[in-house]
């Protein structure tokens, strides 16, 4: 028998390593392939329960340049110029350039599965492009509605957020009687956005100091706050009842900051929507966990921030079974398999039904904005 030298042998531990190599390998080829085509036909646009189902989006700018996308309740197939036929506005307002910032934000350019997310480029959002509030020929129930006015939820997204990715989750507000102001901040924490000269600008953790972001975005939404209710009265016939301001992670402590520092002279906030807040985030500009605030205020948090203990505002509600990325879109991108299995990394989706957190999620908000009690979600 012929002996090999040396340098060709290979011990036993290393055919273990090869073979457990060649398992990893397999293993992520035939989930690429599989998440590949498991995309195919997303993302899952959710039904609505509402019987004049059609939700208008338009983004608009505050003076000072943020866009701010906007969802409410329309009946009808024409937009705010009277033209006829039903224009779909996108899921991502920008297309691929929004899809490839959230890929690389959320690590999956980074782990060559930013495949995952570019379906989002030419998905339909559901919601009729530049519709009017409720209706042109509005029926009495709605023209009831549009008398009264609607409730306003002014919303601040999360570190490296934008005003698109919870689009499905705003459709759903949107169809219970609300109007949702995405706003998408200029503070560099956006995963990318479009300057009001057109130059884009993507995530850039160093533009800002975390304090100087912070108020940045803070005075986005208090400015969102003065211009989005006259807009829609001015634009759109509709008049504005309440308004509350909201956020997701990073957006909380935006949306507390901005309610504390508003002033009496000013436009009033009666109230605080916070999904997961992100606390820690505060830079000590804020009140401590377990704080109440000078606002009525609802937290919701996932499991993953409920374990942590987090808790602010009048009333902390857990959503069992929701994971952080529950409070955008994330779980409903992919199949649940897909996205609850990438929820080993990251906690993209709960073991939770997607459409029914964002239903229960949307029907408390609904209590809320009404009622302004905090213990009537």
């Amino acid at each position: 028998m012929k002996l090999l030298p040396n340098d060709e042998l290979m011990t036993r531990s290393q055919v273990l390593q090869q073979n457990t190599l060649i398992q990893i390998i397999s293993f992520a080829s035939a989930f690429r392939i599989g998440a590949r085509i498991s995309v195919i036909n997303q993302p899952q646009m959710p039904k609505l329960d509402r019987d004049t189902s059609s939700i208008g989006s338009t983004v608009t700018r505050i003076p000072s340049g943020a866009r701010v996308r906007l969802f409410y309740p329309t009946s009808s197939s024409k937009n705010e110029k009277g033209e006829t036929g039903m224009l779909v506005a996108p899921y991502c307002t920008d297309g691929r350039q929004t899809s490839d910032g959230m890929a690389g934000l959320v690590g999956f350019r980074q782990l060559g599965l930013s495949f995952l997310l570019a379906h989002l480029a030419t998905a339909s959002s559901g919601c009729i492009q530049d519709a009017p509030t409720i209706s042109i020929s509005p029926s009495s129930k709605e023209k009831e509605e549009q008398e009264e006015g609607l409730p306003l939820l002014i919303y601040s997204h999360g570190y490296g957020g934008n005003m698109d990715m919870a689009t499905y989750f705003f459709r759903t507000m949107a169809s219970k009687g609300i109007i949702i102001a995405a706003v998408e901040h200029t503070d560099g924490t956006a995963s990318s956005t479009v300057l009001k000269n057109g130059q884009e600008r993507k995530f850039n953790q160093y533009f800002m100091t975390g304090r100087q972001q912070l108020a940045r975005r803070a005075s986005e939404l208090l400015e969102a706050v003065e211009y989005i209710p006259e807009m829609m009265e001015t634009n759109y016939t509709t008049k504005i009842t309440n308004i509350m301001l909201g956020g997701h992670s990073y957006g909380c402590p935006s949306a507390i900051m901005a309610a504390n520092g508003n002033s009496a002279d000013k436009t009033q906030i009666d109230g605080l929507i916070l999904h997961d807040p992100a606390l820690g985030m505060g830079y000590g500009m804020l009140p401590p966990n377990g704080s109440t605030s000078r606002v009525p205020t609802i937290s919701y948090t996932s499991d993953e921030y409920n374990r942590a203990n987090v808790r602010y505002g009048d009333l902390t509600l857990h959503v069992k079974g929701c994971f952080h990325g529950n409070f955008v879109d994330a779980a409903l991108w992919a199949p649940s398999i897909i996205m609850r299995t990438l929820s080993l990394v990251i906690p993209a989706a709960g073991p939770a039904d997607p459409m029914g957190i964002h239903e229960q999620l949307a029907d408390s908000a609904l209590a809320f904005l009404k009622s302004k009690d905090p213990f009537d979600p």
